[in-house]
């Protein structure tokens, strides 16, 4: 809920989806997604990930991706059977979007299964409770519904080979952890890839033959082995998801808010605009992943008022659009300027980017994490877009919704 008091945007948070939810559901067995295959049942089953789930560098992404041999094989294994499938991975981003991508790009899908990755885009060396606490809450909500969830481990080329460092790999133990407290299906490519090199059937430089992130086709073939193995063992083992009466890390973020700025009251100097309809590349397409976008724009040489909203949580995001002419901002909380920092290399900054100018010049979603540890309770938000210096392209900010969560 919301209303307007003193030009500001005010939300009462409560929770988006009920934490009480049931411990062994209907639904998320995988001898029943079996059986119901096998009799010619209409099924759904949704990949919800990141750019190794839309299968970035596959030559071609519908087919010989990790997604699209595995979207085959379940064709082939079940003839009988009336699936939907749909792809809900966006490259470069990982949990803590997939928390308020959840909704709208995968349980209004209905899903019978969920293909979960982000392992990797959530840092596999990695040990931020923050995205460890939205992963577990993506499981949380899903199992919670009846849905069968396989959890696909996948990494990059660094982490094979002669620097093969499992121990090492926090994230990767923590969502193995997971696995087996919510006793989801396990698609774990790091010992099938390895025991592939060390026995000569695979060769490194032929799996990662264009970048060190993303396989060529050979790799995401085994990918796809690795999920499918684990698909076959749980139904083998008749495994049924099952959410822990606690979470085994935490759960604070099953409250949470994407607050939609088109439906809100606006400030002076923005109004709402149609999502863009081209992109740099397909899976950052942001007409797929959201509504309207609010937008000011420097060339209307009109004032434009800062944005505020007032929200409960401890953690905030920015969720909107961009071309290589986005406007800058700055942005505080709570009367205390957030630093911005575009990498490790770069020092922080009051000057947010909300441009595609370093990947190319074209259009793009933008995803901005403002804060993630903030005092639990009331705070205040405030974004006041930057405009150019003069004789630079003028620009628009434009912000589909504002992501809170936490207590």
């Amino acid at each position: 809920m919301c209303h307007a008091e003193n030009g500001a945007l005010m939300f009462l948070n409560h929770p988006w989806s009920d934490p009480a939810i049931g411990l062994n559901p209907s639904g998320s067995s995988f001898v029943e997604f079996d059986q119901r295959a096998t009799q010619g049942d209409a099924l759904s089953v949704v990949f919800f990930g990141g750019s190794l789930t839309w299968g970035a560098n596959a030559s071609d992404p519908q087919r010989t991706s990790y997604r699209g041999l595995m979207t085959e094989y379940l064709r082939e294994k079940y003839p009988r059977a009336a699936f939907t499938f749909h792809d809900a991975a966006i490259g470069g981003t990982g949990s803590k979007l997939g928390i308020f991508r959840l909704e709208r790009d995968v349980l209004s899908r209905k899903p019978n299964l969920v293909f979960l990755d982000f392992s990797a885009n959530d840092g596999l060396g990695d040990k931020d409770p923050q995205s460890l606490d939205s992963y577990e809450t993506l499981l949380r909500e899903m199992i919670g519904r009846g849905i069968a969830v396989e959890q696909v481990f996948f990494g990059f080329k660094f982490n094979f080979g002669k620097q093969y460092r499992p121990d090492t790999l926090h994230r990767l133990i923590d969502h193995r952890t997971l696995a087996a407290a919510y006793h989801t299906a396990q698609g774990d490519l790091f010992p099938l890839l390895q025991g592939k090199l060390n026995d000569g059937s695979a060769d490194i430089e032929t799996l990662w033959a264009i970048d060190g992130a993303h396989p060529d086709d050979p790799g995401y073939q085994v990918f796809f082995e690795a999920a499918r193995i684990g698909f076959e063992q749980a139904v083998a083992e008749r495994r049924v998801c099952s959410v822990p009466d606690r979470p085994v890390f935490s759960a604070n973020y099953m409250n949470r808010r994407r607050i939609r700025l088109a439906e809100q009251p606006l400030a002076a100097g923005w109004q709402a605009a149609k999502t863009y309809r081209t992109s740099l590349w397909f899976d950052g397409l942001s007409s797929r992943w959201m509504g309207d976008v609010v937008m000011c724009d420097s060339k209307a040489k009109k004032p434009i008022e800062p944005l505020t909203i007032q929200f409960s949580g401890t953690f905030v995001g920015l969720f909107g659009e961009a071309n290589q002419n986005g406007l800058c901002f700055k942005a505080s909380i709570d009367s205390k300027p957030i630093l911005y920092r575009e990498n490790a290399k770069t020092p922080p900054t009051e000057i947010w980017q909300a441009n595609t100018h370093a990947l190319g010049e074209g259009r793009l979603f933008i995803w901005r994490q403002l804060a993630d540890n903030l005092p639990p309770g009331e705070h205040t938000l405030v974004m006041e877009p930057q405009l150019p210096e003069p004789g630079l392209p003028d620009g628009q900010l434009r912000i589909e919704s504002i992501c809170v969560a936490g207590e």
